[in-house]
């Protein structure tokens, strides 16, 4: 699967290797781990953005992964919420080698009683206990390139409660001084019955913002394996002042609910 937008093209290419995924809190730790260590699509990665990363008793799953991918990686995690017992946190990874991170700000969804929703929508929101949702902000520089790679997730309830805080994340990246680079990945919780929503509404907001969906090749990001239901629910959006071409995929594996969607972008 690849995405294209070739323009102003220089002699030097640069390829940068990201990857997001949901890790379903820790439930399938160990074998994560594994796959961070030892599967080649997890070799020399650039960033990996995570949500629901947990804790246990030993420290927090984005440092653990950050060992499992060997001694050049660091890593961030934030908690900004529990299920039952639970820590349920975004988190970045980095490979300290080519990304130097300079800062990571905690950008706070808004909740459902902060926006204007359709009655029917906020009277439903009202009946269920509010999560507070955050999208983590690094900024960096990646081979001498300005960085911005964003952390997200959503909330699973809402058609249009869910827009709002798509929303909220592209003006607070709007907000910001202009990098060179833009990724905006996570778990966006667009679910669908049949074909219904299409979340049309997001990607536009998004192509808006100067962001390509370089992820829309890919069919299904999460299952229900024992239904055999399956979900698109993540993305990765790209904002770039160069030439790119990305190639994208997701990688069939049973380490969470979701698969981990990978983007090897060559610039030029």
């Amino acid at each position: 699967m690849s995405h294209d937008k070739w323009y102003k093209l220089d002699a030097m290419t640069q390829t940068l290797r990201f990857c997001s995924w949901n890790i379903q809190v820790g439930l399938k730790r160990a074998h994560v781990l594994e796959l961070a260590a030892r599967h080649p699509d997890f070799r020399d990665l650039d960033l990996l953005a995570l949500q629901e990363a947990s804790v246990h008793a030993n420290g927090d799953d984005a440092s653990d992964i950050a060992r499992a991918l060997g001694g050049a990686y660091a890593a961030y995690q934030h908690v900004y919420h529990h299920l039952g017992s639970r820590a349920q946190a975004n988190a970045l990874i980095w490979n300290t080698t080519r990304v130097h991170m300079h800062s990571i700000a905690h950008h706070l969804l808004p909740q459902s009683k902060e926006v204007p929703l359709p009655r029917a929508e906020r009277m439903l929101l009202q009946r269920v206990k509010c999560q507070p949702r955050v999208n983590l902000i690094g900024e960096a520089v990646w081979r001498g390139i300005s960085l911005r790679v964003c952390a997200a997730h959503l909330d699973v309830l809402g058609y249009r409660f869910r827009e709002r805080q798509f929303r909220a994340a592209l003006d607070e990246l709007r907000a910001r001084p202009r990098a060179e680079l833009t990724l905006l990945a996570g778990d966006f919780n667009t679910l669908r019955v049949g074909k219904r929503p299409t979340w049309a509404r997001l990607k536009r907001a998004a192509a808006e913002a100067g962001l390509d969906a370089i992820s829309d090749e890919i069919a299904w990001t999460q299952a229900i394996r024992a239904l055999r239901l399956k979900q698109k629910l993540d993305e990765i959006f790209l904002a770039s002042a160069r030439a790119y071409h990305a190639r994208v995929w997701a990688l069939d594996v049973n380490g969470s609910d979701h698969l981990p969607i990978f983007a090897e972008i060559t610039f030029q």
